[in-house]
């Protein structure tokens, strides 16, 4: 009986241990919580497809050949190898493959429009690096993977059926970045494809749409030999050729079924060429074994996304969190081989020692949360980064603006590669030449003509000239002369760092341009004319979407009146007062959500909260402005709204488009309990906790962040310890919170406490109150 009561506990014992591991080992999976098709339904734009965190490569299918994938389609048209997620516009979808059982069989003498196969999202399966689906024509299951610079698919064919494989270098986005439907295309510029052997094919894709011109070059191989193919021209066969050069080149080949076995594909992608393709692959790929570099992919996020470790299992939150921080960690998207060979701004291929990280550059979006949220999780990206921004703009003669293919697009207003180079600066982050980069942001923030985007013009030269933006010159006046003050902020900041007396007195009387388009009458930033008169008629919630009399880019006047977010006092004093400027800022939220736009698509406009719009960046720092004015308490009730009500991990969670990871970065910091919304001083502001305990690793060592009774009731702060000790300040200092092991603890409670954080002389720092010194 003993034996027996002993063999008992014995085994509950590792019945417990082995819970006990397993349950560990869950912890340890961040990725487990990753729903990594939130945003694919709707405004979030983003995308099904297998990539590592900020790699080149996104494999996945395509649906449309617009945004690439929505949820609510139902047919896949192939697979192609880069793609662009979260954003208003797309591009990439380039070198297609679609599998297939039947082509080669049916005689096909002239190549078919419209090849594609159903499929269902119940045979359907993504996570961060791996997906997978059932293409319901063929009953083909198709498996991608992906490392940095390559693709790896795996396709199991149904028994007794042809292997098939039909690779497209015609097809692929077909649209620019306009409002414009003459304008709206992407067009082939030439394509190539070869036989290289029985196991390998080569070539290359060059196009033009939103990216001036974009060049893919691959390379594939392949696990079974190559029995026979075709190769189409035009739609039309072109027998006995090994190759094609053209606007319209595919090829259709079919693989020896000497087994069972799957086909299994590699293919290394370049931005260069067929020889760096091949490289890539190389370096990358040494293996048939799909579930190997598959793990690496997943090996590669968990790595990623264990940097927070949120230790709070009753959190339903958790799923969110992880599948922002996904989102927020695809890009920026790296574009040199590994050869250090890579395509940049001027269009040619030239070689560094550094990662080149110009495939995707959204900082219009990113610079506001994501790209301060990369300075802590990896300040070696960012490091890169600001290489990469030198050689664009020794290549190209500007800092970039809207990047896509390693080049230059001009796709949004502002010149905001200023904000990121002085936070990774004041954080830093400074191998590289800082002298020369410094130089380029005076420069770059000088030019008389930017580009155009849209047909609409982009420069300094009227912003200089008037000392704002006049609204008769240039469309989205008062968003442009808002913008060009806030990054004008920034470079006075790094002039200040380094020194530069002069240069900052200069770009810091140029942030105040602000103050010439606010209208104390209507308490609003306002379009003003040329000859300095108010435009009339004026209307605050008109938005004309890109085309002239557009004043307020992608928003209205109730948003863009709060865009300055470096002088909050200086705008509190152009309201009259604290208290005019609270009513104002509280009313944002509560007036009506009426958008007049004239018939034009205004659905950037999304996530309303009375005027207040949550599904587009120029407002991310807005809450947070309450900080500033003693009544943080604001900030914390908003901050929680958001959190629980704009986001949800579903196809249709997102209020807005991820915009490359700012929606998600905005998410991440605000559920960590504070947000950058300045760059180039190191603050953040300190807004409301999502969770109990919750841990950043970073390289000084570990933030940790505790929230004492938090719960769906208990949003309010009630007071805050920092490494010990009472902290009455509702800002933060990078220094206190990143350069060591630190300790922040909320206490939370279900009614505002309104004697914290409101002292005076505790505020943010505003560009009114600023020295040089």
């Amino acid at each position: 009986m003993k034996t027996t009561k002993f063999y008992l506990l014995f085994l509950f014992a590792i019945i417990a241990f082995s819970t006990s591991c397993y349950s560990q080992k869950l912890k340890k999976e961040p990725i487990s919580y990753v729903k990594a098709l939130t945003g694919t339904e709707g405004n979030g734009a983003t995308i099904a497809a297998a990539c590592t965190p900020f790699g080149m490569v996104q494999l996945g299918p395509d649906t449309r050949f617009n945004w690439s994938y929505s949820y609510t389609d139902t047919i896949i048209y192939g697979f192609s190898h880069l793609h662009k997620s979260g954003g208003g516009c797309s591009d990439y979808q380039d070198i297609i493959f679609f599998p297939t059982t039947d082509f080669l069989t049916d005689n096909n003498a002239k190549f078919p429009d419209n090849l594609n196969s159903r499929f269902s999202h119940d045979q359907e399966l993504f996570e961060p690096g791996y997906y997978k689906v059932n293409l319901l024509n063929t009953n083909i299951e198709a498996e991608l993977t992906a490392t940095k610079r390559c693709g790896m698919h795996r396709y199991n064919y149904p028994k007794g059926k042809a292997r098939q494989l039909i690779i497209d270098l015609k097809t692929g986005h077909n649209h620019g970045c306009t409002v414009y439907p003459e304008d709206d295309f992407d067009t082939v510029k030439v394509a190539h494809i070869e036989i290289v052997n029985d196991f390998t094919v080569r070539g290359y894709r060059i196009s033009n749409g939103w990216t001036p011109e974009l060049y893919t070059y691959f390379y594939a191989e392949f696990s079974r030999p190559i029995k026979s193919y075709q190769l189409y021209e035009n739609r039309e066969l072109s027998p006995r050729v090994k190759e094609l050069t053209g606007t319209d080149v595919r090829l259709v080949i079919e693989f020896a079924e000497s087994d069972s076995n799957p086909l299994v594909s590699r293919v290394g992608i370049s931005p260069c060429s067929m020889e760096g393709a091949r490289q890539n692959l190389q370096a990358e790929i040494k293996t048939w074994d799909f579930d190997v570099i598959k793990k690496q992919s997943r090996d590669a996020w968990n790595n990623t996304l264990s940097a927070i470790q949120i230790n709070d299992d009753d959190s339903p939150q958790k799923e969110m969190f992880y599948t922002s921080l996904y989102l927020a960690t695809i890009y920026p998207m790296l574009y040199s081989d590994v050869t250090g060979e890579y395509r940049s701004s001027d269009r040619k291929v030239h070689k560094g020692n550094f990662r080149y990280y110009a495939g995707v550059l959204g900082l219009w979006d990113t610079f506001r949360a994501q790209n301060p949220l990369l300075t802590i999780l990896r300040p070696d990206i960012t490091n890169d980064l600001m290489k990469t921004f030198l050689e664009h703009y020794n290549n190209f003669g500007q800092l970039p603006q809207w990047v896509t293919g390693g080049q230059e697009n001009h796709g949004m207003i502002g010149y905001h590669a200023m904000p990121v180079i002085a936070d990774a600066y004041y954080k830093g982050i400074c191998d590289y030449d800082v002298n020369a980069l410094y130089e380029a942001m005076k420069t770059s923030a000088n030019v008389d003509t930017f580009g155009f985007f849209v047909r609409a013009y982009r420069g300094a030269q009227f912003y200089k000239k008037h000392q704002y933006i006049p609204c008769d010159i240039e469309i989205h006046s008062v968003s442009k002369t808002l913008e060009y003050c806030y990054d004008d902020w920034c470079i006075a900041q790094m002039a200040r760092m380094l020194e530069k007396r002069d240069d900052y007195e200069y770009y810091i009387q140029r942030a105040g341009y602000y103050k010439n388009l606010y209208d104390s009458q209507t308490k609003l930033m306002r379009p003003k004319l040329a000859n300095g008169q108010w435009k009339m008629p004026f209307d605050p919630v008109f938005n004309n979407h890109y085309h002239p009399g557009d004043d307020y880019c992608e928003g209205t006047a109730y948003q863009w009146t709060f865009f300055v977010p470096h002088d909050s006092k200086g705008l509190m004093n152009l309201y009259g007062g604290k208290e005019v400027f609270i009513s104002q800022l509280d009313s944002l939220f509560i007036r009506s959500s009426e958008i007049h736009s004239d018939g034009k698509d205004v659905s950037d406009i999304s996530g309303m909260v009375g005027q207040y719009a949550h599904g587009n960046e120029p407002g991310h720092h807005t809450i947070y402005m309450y900080n500033s004015l003693g009544q943080p308490w604001k900030t914390q009730k908003w901050i929680n709204y958001m959190l629980l009500n704009m986001y949800s991990p579903t196809p249709e969670g997102l209020c807005g488009n991820d915009d490359t990871g700012q929606m998600s970065s905005w998410y991440i910091f605000s559920a960590m309990g504070f947000y950058p919304v300045t760059h180039g001083q190191g603050i953040y502001y300190i807004g409301a906790p999502l969770f109990k305990d919750l841990s950043l690793k970073h390289n000084n060592g570990t933030l940790s962040i505790q929230a004492k009774n938090i719960s769906k009731e208990n949003i309010f702060v009630q007071s805050v310890m920092l490494n010990g000790k009472p902290y009455s300040k509702n800002w933060l200092q990078h220094k206190d919170i990143f350069y060591a092991d630190a300790e922040l603890v909320f206490e939370m409670g279900s009614d505002p406490n309104k004697n914290w954080g409101n002292d005076e002389n505790e505020l943010p720092p505003s560009m009114i109150d600023e020295q040089f010194n």
